[in-house]
């Protein structure tokens, strides 16, 4: 679990972590917190948890090592369990979760389970939800994660190319050889996947256990997280496009990953030609003519269908109204909006080379910037 300024969560996160459920498997079960510099308090507060409770391991980093993104405290984190672990590596589960996250006990044993009983899966992503919702943007995240993201997940995992999802990755360390496994991009966990995909190692989207996280409250955060995560698909393209286009998978799988890679740079053109579009329209210009009235009914009622599966699953999925999944379904497309700066800013710093861990705040620190 990496942690840089997370001194509104933390106590929260560890303290969840070693409830009562925990002392149940806490012979096999450790918690490693990796310190990533932190100046807010954190450092203090994992000290005096380190105390209380036992199988507790922080990782101080210090500079010029420290704060150079998620990926390089990760590998710290590994570099560590490398040097201690006493266990057979082919049997040593590493779960990846963030500070602001939790995963009961329970799911985390049934996630070691499947690996258990899969001898060739190298890595594993659990389903993500938040952890609770107060606002729209929060709700909207909720259903973005749990419908969207799981589908494309079961989708992925058909394929033959499930992808890490930020919370809930679990790895077997015996398939981690690298002294660094993660590596630049700004999309560590779908990088990392990619690359264990690349060596012909399996994943899996495990849909049945979950892993919940903060939501970001608020607009500015929520825009400066996306474009980090669009860029990062951009950061993945460069480095593993190529070697993706030329690996042993399948057609499908292939494809859908170089198409994910590309998914900014296509919301780019998309955005370009709505612009050309609208200003051809107040110019006057001659436009498409949409002479055949079948494409729009064929929309709208594909529309719709989508917009009645979406309310189905997500009511299916989280313990809500019907009334509240319609109006987080319909609110979805106005979040789609917000799509229009995060390409833009994606885009920008990539071509410009700004590629610097535009870390997302979370819980009390969030609410006061």
């Amino acid at each position: 679990m990496p942690v840089l300024n997370e001194s509104s969560v933390i106590k929260d996160t560890v303290e969840r972590f070693f409830s009562d459920s925990y002392y149940s498997y806490k012979n096999n079960v450790h918690l490693i917190m990796i310190d990533d510099r932190s100046t807010d308090g954190s450092t203090d507060i994992l000290r005096n948890l380190n105390r209380k409770f036992h199988n507790f391991h922080v990782i101080k980093r210090t500079f010029p090592a420290a704060q150079n993104g998620k990926g390089e405290a990760l590998n710290a984190g590994i570099q560590y369990i490398k040097e201690n672990n006493t266990w057979d590596p082919e049997k040593t589960i590493i779960g990846v979760i963030d500070a602001d996250a939790y995963m009961t006990i329970v799911d985390i044993n049934k996630m070691v389970n499947v690996f258990d009983q899969d001898r060739e899966l190298a890595m594993a992503q659990s389903r993500v939800a938040m952890l609770q919702t107060n606002n729209w943007l929060e709700t909207l995240q909720d259903y973005e994660f749990v419908v969207p993201n799981s589908l494309l997940q079961n989708m992925r995992d058909h394929l033959g190319n499930a992808a890490g999802a930020g919370n809930g990755q679990f790895f077997r360390l015996s398939d981690l050889t690298e002294s660094t496994p993660w590596g630049n991009a700004l999309l560590e966990d779908f990088e990392i996947s990619t690359r264990i995909l690349l060596k012909d190692k399996k994943t899996a989207f495990i849909p049945d256990i979950m892993v919940y996280q903060e939501p970001v409250s608020k607009i500015k955060n929520f825009i400066r997280q996306r474009a980090r995560w669009a860029q990062g698909s951009l950061d993945c393209l460069k480095l593993l496009g190529k070697k993706t286009l030329g690996s042993n998978l399948g057609f499908a799988a292939k494809t859908e990953m170089i198409l994910f890679m590309c998914s900014t740079f296509l919301s780019f053109i998309i955005i370009l030609a709505n612009v050309f579009s609208l200003i051809s329209i107040i110019l006057g210009l001659t436009v498409v003519n949409y002479s055949a009235p079948w494409w729009m009914i064929s929309t709208l009622v594909l529309g719709l269908l989508l917009v009645i599966f979406s309310i189905i699953q997500y009511y299916r999925y989280i313990n809500i109204s019907i009334f509240q999944a319609i109006g987080s379904v319909f609110y979805f497309y106005l979040y789609m909006i917000l799509i229009i700066p995060i390409v833009l800013i994606a885009v920008w710093n990539f071509i410009t080379g700004h590629n610097s861990w535009d870390k997302t705040s979370h819980g009390l620190k969030e609410s006061e910037e």
